[in-house]
């Protein structure tokens, strides 16, 4: 019993209500120590010798962002120029995110209004919408800036025909990262952004040329640009953030090390291969057994005759000389290390074959896996970053363009689609027909999986249909036409379907 009970049984009989307030205190200290004790259970919430050397400080998304993503963006774009799993793997990315490009597919009520639409934006979009290169040429800029240095930035201009036909595309570096204050309105201006009491986005304080530029110095000065001539293209990862990071920040170190790895494993292999033969003449022996060797030049005493290897170097040393041998030991660790650093790295970026080129260690199964793995990060980027953030914005700024020129304001209520990319399959044929079974199960539409290739499903339905039409003009039954043949080219009976007199076929023709 504690000196406290003691005392509490000791005052209980005169005085039981403090008595009962002491007990009561007490119980409540002993829960307090409980629930702590509770807490550090956690171990990454403890202090000490485990995590004496993790700083775990409190910060927001924005203050870490101020005090790194510049660094990050410049190692990053020094790793992508410099390392080559880096370079590959950004590429990669880039490819996959973006590849030929993410275009919106306009659907209307009235049909005819959804293919001018379409064929205005196509056009345009295949038009040199910076001055150099197309729109699909801008959107592949604008992802691999966004992995590599943090954020991308479209700059709407006007053209000959009206508002937002022209663009430029900015790094996050034109971003002034030194205004952050708040404003008399209300608002406030983080890292160059500009919110308005509301907390949305009102503008982005720009420089005119990239500060590392060396036209920079003519003009120091941020201007500011109104936010809806803005689109910002970055990744979000955590609420209330105003700018991206470097997509390579969490491996940017690991490549690093993988290098200088490389590089100390090189030398060692270049020294090996010079490692060829070292004579020491015996005593009072002034020549070589091998012949005459003439001196170098520079033969005062004290100086090395040789004082470098070469590969099938022959070494004389002087009378009294020794000669201790480099030999460094091959590791025979070091591959399998690379390679799982490297697997590690290759878990945030692209499948591990893709952005090395090493296919030795695997197999169909771990192929097929990693492909279909990395098709989640993919859909992740391209639905909640690139398409809301860059396509989107464009497509209604067309349509906006477009609404203006022609007066119909139907053009502002087409809904839009996207086709994507094309995603190539690991195994054709059973990739293929898992997806002839969902369409058929109507997990999926046609229309999907059209889009998902890239084509338009009206246009490619109509390139169908004509083609057919030009096949039964000349009346030939192709393996390739299932309206008329199986797969194994037997005619399709069920259908209906009779081969024109003279027609050539395959299969059975009874």
């Amino acid at each position: 019993m504690s000196f406290g009970e003691r005392l509490d049984a000791a005052i209980a009989p005169f005085a039981p209500s403090w008595a009962a307030q002491r007990a009561q205190a007490r119980n409540m200290i002993a829960a307090q120590e409980v629930i702590g004790k509770q807490v550090r259970q956690f171990d990454a919430a403890q202090k000490g010798r485990r995590t004496a050397g993790w700083p775990r400080s409190a910060s927001s998304a924005d203050s870490e962002n101020l005090r790194g993503r510049s660094m990050l963006a410049y190692a990053a774009h020094d790793l992508v120029r410099n390392n080559k799993y880096a370079a590959a793997g950004v590429r990669q990315m880039t490819a996959t995110i973006w590849g030929d490009g993410i275009t919106p597919q306009f659907t209307h009520e009235d049909k005819a209004v959804a293919q001018k639409a379409q064929d205005d934006y196509d056009r345009w979009a295949e038009s040199k919408v910076d001055g150099l290169g197309d729109w699909y040429g801008h959107g592949k800029l604008c992802v691999r800036e966004m992995i590599v240095g943090v954020e991308s930035l479209t700059v709407w201009k006007p053209d000959n025909d009206g508002p937002d036909g022209r663009v430029a595309g900015l790094e996050g570096a034109h971003l002034d990262m030194a205004k952050n204050f708040r404003l008399t309105n209300g608002g406030k201006i983080a890292q160059g952004v500009e919110y308005d009491k509301g907390g949305d986005r009102s503008a982005y304080h720009l420089f005119e040329d990239h500060p590392h530029d060396m036209m920079m110095a003519l003009n120091l000065a941020s201007k500011r640009v109104d936010a809806q001539y803005v689109d910002h293209l970055f990744e979000r990862q955590r609420l209330g953030q105003t700018r991206g990071v470097s997509w390579l920040g969490a491996v940017a170190m690991t490549l690093r090390d993988i290098s200088d790895i490389e590089d100390a494993t090189r030398l060692r292999e270049k020294v090996q291969a010079c490692l060829a033969l070292v004579i020491q003449p015996g005593e009072g022996q002034a020549g070589s057994p091998l012949g005459d060797q003439r001196a170098p030049d520079d033969d005062s005493a004290g100086s090395a005759i040789e004082e470098g290897l070469r590969p099938g170097l022959i070494m004389r040393t002087r009378p009294g000389e020794t000669v201790q041998v480099v030999n460094p030991q091959p590791s025979s660790v070091t591959v399998e290390f690379i390679r799982q650093q490297l697997a590690g790295v290759s878990a945030n970026m692209v499948p591990y074959h893709l952005m090395t080129g090493d296919v030795s260690q695997a197999n169909y199964s771990g192929l097929r896996a990693a492909m279909n793995g990395s098709y989640t990060n993919v859909d992740d980027w391209q639905q909640n970053e690139v398409i809301p953030l860059l396509c989107r914005p464009a497509a209604i700024r067309r349509m906006k363009s477009l609404a203006l020129r022609t007066g119909d304001r139907r053009f502002l209520q087409v809904k839009m689609s996207w086709a994507l990319p094309v995603r190539r399959f690991v195994d054709p044929i059973k990739d293929l027909m898992g997806e002839i079974m969902e369409i058929r199960a109507g997990l999926k539409t046609i229309t999907k999986g059209l889009g998902e290739r890239g084509l338009n499903s009206d246009d490619h339905m109509r390139d169908i249909a004509r083609m057919n039409g030009l096949i039964d003009e000349l009346g030939l039954a192709l393996d390739t036409d299932p309206r008329k043949l199986t797969d194994s080219g037997v005619l399709q009976k069920a259908a209906g379907y009779i081969a024109p007199k003279g027609a050539q076929t395959n299969g059975d023709d009874e």
